[in-house]
Parts: C-alpha cells; structure tokens; sequence
C-alpha cells in the first residue's frame, strides 16, 4: 500500500477544500453576517490547512497507485470532505447536530439534494451559499480538478483516480495527458455554469436575482436539487423553469461529448447510442406523464411544463420540482411509476448526474437480446457492438455485477431504515433517492417534505449510502474490506 502517496493526496484535498472555504466568507462579509458565522468557517478552513500540509510534509518516491489505491483516497476524500464540510453548519449553531449536518453536506457534496431541513430560507446567506456550493465542487469532483494541477505520474496511474469518482461504466482520457483532460472537463464546466447564471440573472424573473441565479446554477450543474425555497421552483416564472429544466438535461450528457464538439467531431457524437437513448427516454417519458397530468392543470402549457420539467429534473438525478409530483391528485401513479423508473435510470455516464446510468441500461438490453439470440441459434455467434466497437464480456459482466450490487445496496438500506417505521413507499424512494443521488422521493420524503423525521441511525445511514451512490458503489465497498489493506503486492 503506497500510504506516502494517499496522504499527499488527501492532504492536497483537504488543502484545496479550505481555499474552497473562502468562497462562503466573502458572501458571510457582504451580507455583514454575525462574527460567529465568520469564525464557523475560519475553524474549519484553519484545521483542513494545517492537517492537510501535515499529510503533504513526506513526500512520496514513489507516485504509482493499484487500482485498489485509486479507490482508497477517492473513498476517504469524500468522506474526509463531509465531515470537515459539516463543520461551518455546527459550529454556527444553524444545524448544531453533527449527524444532521453531516447528512446536509453529505447531500451537498453527493449531488443528492436531499434535506433534513423544514424551511432552507431561514439559513443565513453564507451557510446557504456553502450547502449549495457544495454541490458543484461535488458535480464534477473534486478529485477530478486535484487531477488538473497535481504532477501525473510516469505510468498514468491518475487514472484509477478518475475512474473511480466519475459515474459511469467506463471512462477514458480525452487527450493523452490525463492532467490536460481533467482541465478540459473542468473548463466545459465551467463555461456552462456561468452561462446559465447569466440566462437566469438577466431574464425576466424578478425573483431571479444574482445570488438565486447562482444557488440554482450551483444545483443544476452539479445536478444537485438544494435551493433556497420551501417548495423549489414552483414560485419562480416560466421561463426560469425552462431554462433550468433545459440546462438540467445538458448537465446530464457526457462531457466527452462536448469536448467532441469543440473540435468538430459531430460524427462521434451523432454516433453515440448513450445519447440517443438518453434523448428518446426524455421525449417518451415527457410524452406518458403530460398525458397522464393534462387534466390536472389549469392550462396546456402549465401541464406541458411541469412534465418536461420533472422529467429533466428525475432522470439527470437533479431533485428540483415545479409542483408536487408525491401528490397523487396531481400526478397520478402511472406518472409517479414514470419519474421511479427514471430515478433508476439516471443521466448519462460522464455527467454530473446520478443513477445507474443510461449507457448500463444500454448495455443490459443488447446483451439480454444478445442471449436470446444465442438461445434462438446456438451456432450463431452474435457481437455486442456499442458505438461501433466490440464490447467485451469483461464489460458486460461488470455491468451485471454493479447492477446486482446496486440492488442489493438499494433494498438493504430500505430495509434498515424501515425500524423507523414509515411506510413502504417512504422508505424505498428514500433508500432510492439517497443512492441515486435524487434528493425527494415519494411518501414521507416527497418534493414538500424532507428526511428530517427519520432517526439520527437512519439519516447517517443514509449519509453513507449517499456517498456509496455518488461513487459508484464500489469505492466505499473497497474501503471496507479487509484485504484491501494487506500489503502491497
């Protein structure tokens, strides 16, 4: 085990999570917040610092990292970040209880959006600023902008790092230096935030104003869901919830493809059966649930809204809501079976979004047709192409392996958290929300309630599940087992 290396890299986590810090200080300065709310985000920023160059004090020899390292310190990264993140909230007394806060900023970090508070309005500025911060560091990863800046090694071993924090089945480098690549990811993303803040900002939604602007771009790019209102979007215009309901659906699309399109290459991307997928899901599911809801609603339009909206908003993982789609007057069960299975499946590998993701689903089905076809005619030996490449078994059998452990994951939470004693429905769009990282499910938990009535057991469970889903599942699983830690071979 190369400890010398995973302590540098956390201790460059924990150091560029305090610069990150400040942000939240100048916002605590210009609304000239309390001196304690000052102090709440100084302690934390001081500790992350002075930890952090301790673990960067030895310097590694050797900057190689096993597969099984690249999970470690993406595992602890996220955990280390929850923990120190949770910090600004009880020392400010605005969430003093650490397993509340720790579930807020896990959901934060996680993209989750899911809250255990009854009114987010009531947070001062900076504390909301932070929460929903929080979710466009997470977004990307912030291990992803640490690949950016640090030296890569000789034997291209960063990768297992990127691997292990990006959603989706497979992830490659964009150019030949994987430090070049995680900038152009990162440049992407931010090009793309700070246009929806500016759309937001400077379009006809008077309740739209620059911090808005910036709190719902925040929970958009990093398909978060976190917001500063009771009932989300439902107050805010039309045209801001199209706008966010558009730039959701973007923020769910792999970033390789946009680089694709930087330099021209519209071939690949016409090309891509993710995307396509991804495109004719939205349009099918928008199509099911307006004509399950038209009735619902006074007009067409508002009908139409609310079901591209809630579309966009589901499958990227994003969590925002325009209307109460728990409430079974207004979207009745098939639409609510709609925006479940849509919670499963989840936005496109390589996207800030949550889920199994598309390109799994992808997969699944050609290789359930591919054995039907072999069943059919035996003798016949049929390939599975994605994109026009072969697809090897070692792929699709890690597929089927995540997808089982997933639903294992998925139905052992709901299970635990059923002492608490809510209904069916309450815990499993719970245990769902959490691991694909939703924010509101149905019951108890819907779109205008929060987590806030489970126990303190179940919230931290919950917290851990949220980081197990924003990663991929296996990085926690890894973390946890004992043979990871034996000695290096």
């Amino acid at each position: 085990m190369n400890y010398t290396s995973i302590k540098n890299i956390l201790g460059k986590i924990m150091v560029l999570l305090a610069f990150l810090m400040f942000l939240p200080i100048i916002v605590c300065l210009c609304e000239d917040e309390s001196e304690r709310n000052l102090i709440s985000f100084l302690i934390p920023i001081t500790l992350l610092f002075v930890i952090g160059k301790l673990l960067m004090v030895k310097k590694a020899e050797n900057n190689s990292l096993l597969p099984r390292e690249g999970f470690i310190i993406v595992a602890l990264s996220w955990i280390i970040m929850s923990l120190f993140g949770c910090l600004p909230f009880i020392i400010s007394g605005e969430i003093p209880n650490f397993i509340d806060a720790f579930f807020e900023i896990t959901s934060g970090f996680t993209t989750t959006g899911s809250s255990i508070l009854n009114d987010p309005s009531k947070l001062s500025k900076s504390m909301m600023f932070w929460r929903s911060f929080s979710h466009w560091i997470g977004g990307m990863g912030i291990l992803v902008f640490i690949l950016a800046i640090i030296p890569e090694s000789k034997d291209g071993s960063a990768m297992y790092i990127l691997r292990a924090e990006s959603p989706g089945p497979q992830v490659g480098k964009l150019v030949s230096k994987m430090r070049v690549t995680s900038r152009i990811l990162y440049l992407i993303y931010v090009f793309l935030t700070v246009l929806q803040v500016l759309i937001l900002w400077l379009g006809p939604d008077a309740k739209m104003d620059f911090f808005n602007s910036l709190i719902y771009t925040f929970g958009t790019a990093g398909t978060g869901g976190l917001g500063v209102d009771v009932g989300s979007l439902e107050t805010y215009t039309a045209y801001s919830q199209y706008v966010i309901a558009v730039f959701m659906l973007i923020f769910g699309i792999n970033f390789s493809l946009f680089y694709l399109i930087l330099i021209g290459n519209f071939k690949e991307v016409f090309k891509n059966q993710e995307v396509k997928l991804y495109f004719i899901i939205v349009i099918i599911s928008i199509l099911i649930v307006f004509l399950n809801i038209y009735n619902n609603y006074a007009t067409t339009e508002e009908a139409f809204r609310h079901a591209f909206f809630q579309v966009s908003s589901i499958i990227t993982t994003t969590g925002y809501s325009t209307t109460n789609f728990a409430d079974s007057s207004l979207f009745p069960s098939m639409a609510q079976m709609v925006l479940i299975f849509l919670m499963l499946f989840g936005a496109c590998a390589g996207s800030t979004g949550g889920g199994i993701k598309i390109s799994r689903i992808n997969i699944l089905f050609r290789s359930i047709l591919k054995k039907i076809k072999n069943m059919v005619s035996p003798r016949k030996v049929e390939v599975l192409i994605i994109d026009g490449n072969k697809t090897d078994e070692e792929m699709v059998n890690s597929v089927h392996t995540f997808l089982v452990v997933y639903m294992i994951v998925l139905f052992a939470v709901a299970f635990i958290i059923s002492i608490d004693g809510y209904d069916f429905t309450t815990n499993f769009s719970a245990s769902l929300a959490c691991l694909s990282n939703i924010g509101p499910g149905l019951g108890k938990v819907g779109p205008y309630e929060n987590f806030n009535g489970f126990s303190y057991f179940s919230k931290f469970i919950l917290s851990l599940e949220m980081i197990t889903g924003r990663l991929e599942l296996f990085p926690m699983l890894i973390l946890f087992s004992p043979k990871t830690w034996k000695k290096r071979v």
